[in-house]
């Protein structure tokens, strides 16, 4: 058996490579081979030092390190120069994963994913892997709970300054939660069957019922004590599971309870968002994402049809436009409202047979402290019935009313028009519809 943990990341087609790393970046745990910028490779080594004393509170232990020792971590451009590297390295073909943790080497191995987002959580991901086997004696454990273990972790927020792990992230394309919840919703899926081996569960599911075990009160302190023995390499068995955890149906429903309502709030519609932070601000989720986009509007929206939507923007210096997804139907028929940095207004519609289209005539935003430029303004959205009771979205800019626009729901969220938006302070009401 080879002695590595692997990841199953999304996966990019890459020309052959030789890797070419820079010189190693250096911190008080961790060392950076990177074939990317030295900036770069600077930021993952705060990303990798800050998860540090989460990943020992999360483990209870660290690996014993000697003096001048730091934990290894190369990181490629593309899926080839990472396969030359793990051979060139002794490791062998690591096959079709988008990283590993090898046992023989102690350590971490991925390639670029197409996101910041992606390329961050397989770093934890494997890094966690690195943390847990070094405590260990990089000793073999069960699939589920290894891998859910590392994929608990990895759902994380990153801001360039502070990290959290463990949580709910606001968006991410992958959507492990959404993945979660259509598994576990099949009439196939069996906990039974999966107690009688310890084995055969889908990743999103196992990084639910790690979570599950770890969190709920009726569980967490049988679990840190099954914890041991599966750290020690053990199985744990079919009659061991009843009699800690009850039975199957039981366990099932509490799963799927969990994973329900830990849905990420935020969907991508286009392109390439970030999960910068959440926050709880008068006991509501306030959370910080980031759009990235070359030369497209791309936008963000509420999993469940909002009441109201509000967040604060700044405009960019190589921002094209910004503003507001305003509903959605399907990629190709959504509303939008676009704003551009000298305060001209749009508010346009992609439909199935025209694309986009203007919705009303283009308007100049109100000025703010004497500029006419859009600057750092707040934007709510509110979910209203006119009198003839179509359903409406009236926006607000810094509080005052701006536009009223017929929409066919309220999936409101943040939109851009190429460039890199961060949006702040967002947060939102559900409409319960």
């Amino acid at each position: 058996m080879r002695l590595v943990s692997f990841s199953l990341f999304l996966l990019f087609g890459c020309a052959p490579a030789l890797a070419q790393l820079r010189a190693p970046i250096r911190g008080d745990h961790y060392e950076i081979h990177s074939e990317g910028e030295p900036a770069e490779a600077q930021e993952w080594l705060r990303v990798l030092e800050a998860a540090w004393p989460q990943f020992v509170a999360y483990f209870e232990a660290e690996p014993r390190l000697k003096p001048e020792e730091r934990m290894q971590v190369l990181l490629y451009n593309t899926q080839a120069a990472y396969k030359a590297g793990c051979e060139s390295d002794g490791v062998g073909d690591p096959g079709g994963g988008g990283g590993l943790y090898a046992f023989k080497t102690s350590k971490a191995y991925f390639f670029r994913q197409p996101s910041a987002y992606y390329t961050r959580a397989l770093m934890i991901h494997e890094c966690a892997h690195q943390f847990h086997h070094r405590i260990h004696g990089n000793r073999e454990m069960a699939g589920w709970y290894v891998e859910g273990v590392a994929e608990d972790l990895a759902q994380h927020t990153w801001d360039g300054e502070r990290l959290q792990t463990a949580i709910v992230a606001p968006i991410s394309l992958e959507n492990y939660p959404a993945q979660a919840l259509e598994l576990v919703s099949k009439p196939e899926f069996d906990l039974n069957k999966w107690k009688d081996d310890g084995g055969g569960i889908e990743r999103p599911v196992g990084m639910h019922m790690v979570r599950l075990l770890r969190t709920h009160k009726s569980y967490a302190k049988r679990f840190a004590n099954a914890r041991k023995r599966l750290d020690d390499g053990q199985r744990i068995q079919k009659a061991e599971w009843v009699a800690s955890f009850g039975a199957a149906d039981k366990l099932a429903s509490e799963l799927r309870r969990l994973i329900a309502d830990n849905q990420q709030p935020f969907l991508v519609s286009f392109v390439d968002w970030d999960s910068r932070r959440v926050d709880r601000v008068e006991n509501r989720p306030v959370f910080e994402l980031r759009g990235t986009a070359p030369t497209v509007v791309s936008a963000a929206r509420t999993r469940m049809q909002a009441q109201w939507l509000e967040f604060e923007v700044s405009f960019p210096a190589q921002g094209g436009r910004v503003g507001a997804q305003l509903d959605w139907l399907a990629t190709n028929d959504h509303t939008v409202l676009l704003i551009n940095g000298a305060g001209t207004g749009f508010v346009q519609r992609m439909t199935p047979d025209k694309g986009w289209v203007n919705l009303m005539n283009v308007f100049t935003i109100p000025a703010k402290d004497g500029q006419q430029g859009f600057g750092t303004r707040t934007v709510r959205l509110e979910r209203a019935v006119a009198e003839d009771g179509s359903l409406v979205a009236v926006i607000l800019l810094d509080g005052a009313e701006l536009r009223r626009v017929q929409v066919r729901n309220t999936h409101f969220g943040p939109a851009f028009d190429s460039g890199v938006f961060d949006f702040r302070k967002l947060c939102f009401e559900a409409s319960g519809t």
